[in-house]
């Protein structure tokens, strides 16, 4: 009878710890699969930006990963901790630590999704006003400033370099 007892109660800790462990499971995927969107699309707003794509960034990516999956399992201890408390029944701490990262990683998606699009509608504009010219000086002269920009854009990269 006792024996029996003991099988129901390590019945009931298997299931809970099952179930907390495929929430925390869902929660590093979660983080990596939005740590590799960000990437994605910094790499495709560079490329619009025509800036040169470099491995650096790339570590970071990796970098920042390894990071947010430290905090992850800081917060997963105290979720074991709150495993004395009979009402702490899921890894609550996680799934809260997951969503901040969400949040930042989303913000930075945001960030670099409005970086690729103010390139695009700079371009547009400045081909809108090379059409509408209406003679060829007016033509050479826009262009002469679309030169003097990348230019400015060259110096300002040399400067950040240096």
């Amino acid at each position: 009878m006792g024996e029996g007892m003991m099988e129901k109660y390590f019945g009931f800790i298997e299931q809970d710890l099952r179930g907390g462990m495929s929430v925390v499971f869902g929660c590093l995927v979660l983080i990596g699969l939005a740590c590799l969107m960000d990437m994605w699309i910094g790499i495709d707003a560079a490329r619009a930006n025509k800036e040169p794509i470099r491995s650096r960034p790339l570590r970071k990516t990796g970098a920042k990963m390894v990071d947010y999956y430290r905090l992850v399992m800081f917060f997963l201890l105290i979720d074991l901790l709150g495993l004395c408390f009979p009402w702490w029944s899921m890894p609550y701490a996680t799934v809260c630590c997951t969503a901040g990262v969400l949040v930042v990683e989303g913000l930075s998606i945001v960030e670099n999704l409005r970086r690729k699009r103010s390139h695009a509608a700079e371009v547009a504009g400045l081909a809108a006003e090379i059409v509408e010219c209406i003679s060829p000086e007016e033509a050479k002269k826009i262009i002469g400033r679309i030169k003097e920009r990348q230019g400015d854009k060259e110096k300002a990269k040399a400067k950040v370099k240096g």
